[in-house]
């Protein structure tokens, strides 16, 4: 049997980095519930692009998700340390397709991901950055127009294997 002890040392143990991926998960999980309700058919695939390239963009408001704001986590650009851009998180995550080698670079590289050395970015804890910096409305709805039209064309070829039939 568990007690509560053990418990709060095997929560302690998990390092703040996934206990922010967590956080992400179950958030875009209920999302995903809530609108799977809402939506039937083709439009049921159309959210679920919608979803995905939202959890594709998760980072795009300085550098933060959710589970990262919860967590004290930023995604950080590795030349300035200030906030990465909206295009910085958003070629960051798209590497999140990639999972499985994603997984395995973090065995060899736990500070930084593949994503991260393609998009020059790294998650730094507790990041402070300059209050007057703007953040970039243009890059980031380019970004999600971008991230939906990638999810779009991955969805369309997954169909056309007949996978989702």
């Amino acid at each position: 049997m568990f007690s509560n002890k053990k418990i709060i040392v095997i929560i302690d143990k998990i390092p703040v980095r996934i206990w922010s991926a967590i956080i992400d998960q179950v958030s875009l999980t209920f999302a995903s519930l809530f609108f799977s309700n809402l939506s039937q058919g083709s439009v049921a695939v159309y959210m679920a692009i919608f979803l995905f390239s939202i959890f594709l963009n998760k980072d795009v408001y300085f550098g933060r998700s959710i589970g990262k704001y919860l967590t004290g986590l930023r995604v950080v650009s590795v030349k300035t340390g200030n906030p990465a851009s909206p295009i910085q998180c958003s070629v960051r995550n798209l590497f999140l397709l990639l999972w499985p080698l994603e997984a395995l670079m973090l065995i060899f590289s736990p500070e930084r991901r593949i994503g991260d050395f393609i998009a020059g970015t790294r998650v730094h804890e507790s990041a402070v950055f300059s209050q007057d910096r703007k953040w970039h409305f243009s890059q980031a709805t380019a970004s999600i127009i971008v991230s939906f039209i990638i999810v779009f064309i991955l969805f369309t070829y997954i169909d056309s294997l007949g996978i989702m039939s």
